[in-house]
């Protein structure tokens, strides 16, 4: 008998609701290949081991089920077992009650290619462990699916034991398409719309989305040529279509939606369209069997066509870039009244094609705690701005980058040591693949290209968000793909899923996704298509953890670091006092008292050697950390 342990509940509650009646799965197509047994057959000599802090190293080469693994216990009882990334972090696990001695443990679990830590988090595992005198004998090929290559253990013993799991079988998991013929891997669908069916119009474009706090209902907000259009996705695989909001004056390709304080601030390049605002829980009163024309709540005449607009929900200040104001550069909005914008400053020294506004966290001291807004330019590159005073807006510094295209949209992740930008021109003009642009914002007024990742593919790349350590992003004809961005301080990003929402091609035309939300406490995406609107489901390990803002950080209690492995700045939440850093003999390295206290903390660790370490509080509470330089 096993037991499913919790993992990313927020995800799975909602998953659990919507499975049954899927209409959409996406079903494994077969794949090619029988499967596969590797890793050592039987026990030979070691002993039960009380240790559940070393793990084998499992490499994968192509998307697999991990099928079963033979087991011996020292005794029946409850184990609980998991995959890991290869900094010790669980990413899947299961309590299973194991018998005395000898057993086969059935795991199902669907593995995308890459390094896993496969092992025990169990404080005192009682598995058997072959040690030295056995022969261990890395690696243990499992048929062409991967190979189990080594174990955690840091220096010469990396490959004398072999922990725990014996004759391991992989099976191919094969193409996933699903059942509406659209690639996929690690997402599901769970409801498409065309845009006929949505208010029609020539093309899609933006989309952006909101939960009623109270109810929990999730809306989602498609903007098309002609209008906006408002669809409840609380029942994510029959989405309602119920209120329209007609364009403010003629229909335009462009149109970009945000949503602040219960309020969504919508503008266009139509010409003279303004920001239409639209009060959303008064659309909760509306029937979601009939679509309902509505017209704004409030209007703001500040500007006429504006292309984008972004909101920094932490200070409640709106950003209209591209607008016919101010050069197209920053257009600032005070929305304390958000049906009375008030325009409290500029940055008119370059066009912005988009921006992203946050009270900067990272190691910068010069501007820890100021509002700074990353602007992404067009053919100017990147501009850093300090936004902190509203009637003195700066620059600090500008960015160009080689082949440099057309600058076009980017966003900082969460630790603000990196910022991650696309250029829409740089596959059409040099023959790029996807390229997306790793960019260390360390020292903010001498920003650097850290390096960047090229899909397999040749679409253009466009709109992207940050949640965790991933990356949403929507790329025209190669859909939604998500990518892990804990490789960015060596400059590069890992595919860990994707949704093809135009399987013909992935050739680079400006044409497939626009854009996507992925902040639903559901862990749902709704994507926007110019042709289509949808609602997709990724896999647990990859889903969003619902949105990340100051209030939540502020919750965190438990002691964490990131990233880890760390370069020469670690960021630390849920500390307590002072914080002091041993190596592994126990000898103290570095000690940081008199703390300031704040969101995350940043700290310097450039002078210490590459290694591993132990980073603790005053309370006691610790967490293993791996340097590397």
């Amino acid at each position: 008998m096993k037991n499913t342990l919790l993992t990313f509940a927020l995800v799975l509650l909602a998953a659990s609701q919507t499975f049954a009646q899927n209409p959409f799965p996406c079903e494994l197509s077969g794949g090619e290949g029988d499967p596969a047994t590797g890793g050592l057959s039987s026990t030979q000599e070691g002993q039960f081991h009380d240790n559940g802090a070393y793990f084998n190293i499992l490499e994968i080469n192509q998307p697999v089920n991990l099928v079963s693994a033979k087991v011996f216990a020292n005794g029946p009882g409850p184990r609980t077992l998991a995959i890991f990334s290869t900094e010790g972090d669980p990413l899947m696990f299961e309590v299973y009650d194991l018998p005395d001695g000898e057993s086969i443990v059935e795991f199902d679990w669907e593995l995308g290619p890459g390094t896993y830590g496969f092992g025990s988090m169990s404080d005192n595992p009682q598995l058997w462990r072959d040690d030295a005198n056995s022969e261990v004998n890395y690696p243990y090929e499992i048929g062409e699916y991967g190979a189990i290559t080594g174990t955690n253990i840091q220096g010469q013993n990396e490959f004398n034991y072999y922990y725990f799991f014996y004759d391991v079988t992989l099976e191919p998991q094969g193409p996933t398409v699903n059942s509406g013929g659209y690639p996929c891997w690690n997402v599901e669908l769970l409801d498409v719309e065309p845009i006929s069916t949505l208010g029609g119009g020539e093309n899609g474009n933006d989309c952006w989305g909101w939960t009623d706090p109270d109810s929990g209902r999730e809306i989602a907000i498609y903007g098309r040529s002609n209008g906006t259009a408002f669809i409840d996705v609380t029942s994510p695989t029959d989405m309602k279509y119920f209120a329209n909001l007609p364009t403010a004056t003629s229909p335009s390709l462009w149109r970009d939606i945000k949503v602040y304080d219960d309020h969504a601030f919508i503008v266009s390049e139509a010409g003279g369209h303004g920001l239409q605002i639209v009060k959303l829980d008064a659309l909760l009163e509306l029937p979601l069997d009939q679509v309902t024309q509505i017209e704004p709540t409030a209007f703001y005449g500040g500007f006429g066509n504006a292309h984008n607009i972004m909101i920094n929900e932490e200070t409640g200040y709106a950003y209209a870039i591209g607008t016919s104001t101010f050069s197209g550069g920053l257009h600032i909005l005070d929305l304390e009244n958000p049906q009375n914008p008030v325009l409290v400053g500029s940055y008119d020294e370059s066009y912005s094609h988009d921006v992203h506004p946050i009270v900067y966290q990272g190691p910068d001291e010069d501007y820890f705690g100021r509002e700074m807004v990353i602007c992404f330019n067009g053919y100017s590159g990147i501009y850093i701005v300090d936004a902190e005073d509203k009637s003195d807006v700066t620059a600090v510094a500008q960015l160009d980058y080689a082949q440099s295209g057309y600058t076009h949209q980017g966003y900082v992740g969460e630790n603000h040591r990196y910022c991650f930008f696309n250029d829409e021109l740089d596959e059409q003009n040099f023959g790029n693949n996807t390229r997306t642009y790793i960019m260390d914002i360390a020292d903010l007024d001498n920003p650097f290209i850290v390096g960047y990742y090229e899909a397999d593919v040749e679409a253009i790349d466009h709109n992207m968000y940050i949640i965790g350590d991933k990356m949403y992003q929507s790329n025209y004809l190669s859909g939604l793909r998500i990518l892990d961005v804990n490789g960015a301080p060596e400059g590069s990003l890992e595919l860990v899923g994707y949704f093809d929402t135009n399987p013909s091609t992935d050739t680079p035309a400006f044409d497939g996704t626009w854009s996507n939300y992925p902040y639903f406490p559901s862990g749902n995406i709704a994507v926007s298509s110019l042709t289509h609107f949808f609602m997709v489901q990724p896999s647990a390990a990859i889903a969003p953890t619902g949105t990340t803002s100051v209030e939540a950080i502020e919750e965190q209690k438990e002691l964490q670091v990131f990233p880890n492995p760390a370069g020469d700045v670690l960021r630390v939440e849920g500390w307590k006092g002072t914080l002091s850093l041993f190596d592994l003999s126990g000898k103290q390295c570095k000690e940081w008292k008199n703390l300031p206290g704040s969101v995350g903390l940043h700290l310097s660790i450039s002078d210490l050697p590459s290694g591993m370490y132990i980073l603790q509080d005053v309370s006691g509470a610790s967490v293993r950390l791996a340097i590397q330089h």
